[in-house]
């Protein structure tokens, strides 16, 4: 057996766990269920191996907790018992099937006989956004400090950033990876035709979900042709380089004050289209925490600056953060005294490593995708007469922005 089939089974059955469950996972929770647990292990093993994985195909072969006391009685707590009613569910698991047509049907992933009083379509598309941001040069550091105080201007980008530093390192890494998610409740077999549009940018490594029709994304890059899962899934994973750097930008300096021991970081919130504001905003300033033993001095124009753990001090801002927006921390970093000196007999200052920004920004994505159209083709069992609800949202989460000192 491969190497990477356990884990991705493992994968599928926390999924499926929390579509029974719903997460968390407690202890409890999973004790209280446990006979159905082990008939939903029952039918996704088969002679050791995976076999029924989709939680659609497995609501038609095991019950939802609330209907399993229909068919057998509490198990007890010996585990000679619970193998016994594991023999007897794998025996009588066809007979108490709320539909055993599983076996006929040329959906797998889909359960059968769906119905819905409601007919709804969502498409949610998620980016996470991964940058590493270099130190500025000695040269750049001083050609901010002559021009910081003029106006920079807007350049061709989709972000526009006010009273910022006129020069910026330009990124070593600028990648986002992005996840495509429909969530379904429509009647019957319903035939779904969704068309993103990519731009010029080149998907690396696309993975698709078994629904989506291949052939017909070969045909024309972006066209997602699929029967879909009752319920969410995950159409689309993909990974896109060289994006934008997202709303939120920021840089470290070191080296300040009249006795050079004092560091600065500053924020700012870009003026990206469609967008009002950016959420959760949180600035992680990293340190050696064997050498430093605390940070002193701190002055923040905004947000509450907190030391989190060893070697971590948060800078958070609650709330909604708008665009046009900056803000900028400065403090000291305490060492400790009994570290070795230098030459000279003094302890070496210590400054932050690096800073790690993150954020929750609804309504873009760095990659510049969005959806063209979304419709219905075809589908049975579905009221021609009942126009479904159809919706789209985006979101960002800047999550390892890196800003390094």
């Amino acid at each position: 057996m491969p190497a990477l089939v356990p884990l991705e089974f493992i994968s599928h059955l926390i999924k499926v766990l929390h579509d029974y469950f719903q997460p968390p996972l407690s202890r409890q929770k999973i004790e209280k269920n446990y006979s159905t647990i082990m008939m939903l292990l029952n039918e996704m093993i088969e002679d050791g191996y995976p076999f029924v994985t989709e939680e659609n195909a497995l609501r038609d072969l095991v019950p939802f907790a609330g209907g399993l006391s229909k068919y057998l009685p509490t198990l007890p707590k010996g585990a000679a018992n619970s193998l016994k009613g594991l023999t007897s569910s794998s025996s009588s698991s066809k007979s108490f099937s709320p539909d055993s047509s599983l076996t006929r049907s040329n959906v797998p992933w889909r359960r059968s006989n769906v119905k819905h009083n409601n007919s709804e379509l969502y498409v949610d598309i998620h980016e996470a956004l991964s940058v590493i941001i270099p130190a500025l040069s000695p040269t750049q550091q001083m050609l901010n400090s002559i021009n910081s105080g003029s106006t920079p201007v807007p350049s061709a980008s989709a972000f526009y950033t006010p009273a910022v530093p006129q020069v910026l390192a330009e990124p070593i890494v600028a990648i986002a990876h992005g996840s495509v998610f429909a969530t379904t409740k429509l009647s019957g077999t319903p035939d779904i035709q969704l068309i993103i549009s990519f731009g010029n940018r080149l998907l690396e490594g696309p993975a698709f979900h078994p629904c989506v029709r291949l052939a017909r994304w070969r045909e024309r890059p972006g066209t997602l042709s699929f029967i879909p899962p009752d319920g969410k899934c995950c159409l689309l994973q993909y990974t896109v380089s060289g994006v934008e750097s997202g709303p939120i930008g920021g840089d470290l300096k070191t080296g300040l004050g009249p006795m050079k021991d004092e560091f600065e970081v500053r924020v700012w919130s870009r003026v990206p289209r469609n967008v009002k504001f950016v959420e959760n905003l949180r600035v992680e300033v990293v340190f050696d925490g064997e050498r430093v033993q605390n940070v002193k001095g701190t002055r923040a124009s905004s947000g509450e600056f907190d030391i989190e753990k060893k070697g971590v001090g948060v800078w958070r801002f609650p709330g909604k953060t708008p665009m046009g927006w900056n803000a900028s921390l400065r403090g000291t970093m305490v060492v400790s005294e009994d570290l070795a000196t230098g030459p000279d007999g003094t302890v070496p200052q210590e400054f932050p490593k690096y800073v790690k920004i993150s954020y929750d920004c609804q309504g873009m994505l760095v990659s510049g995708a969005k959806v063209e159209s979304l419709r219905i083709v075809s589908g049975k069992g579905i009221d021609d007469r009942a126009k479904p609800y159809k919706g789209v949202k985006y979101l960002t989460k800047g999550k390892d922005i890196v800003i390094r000192g």
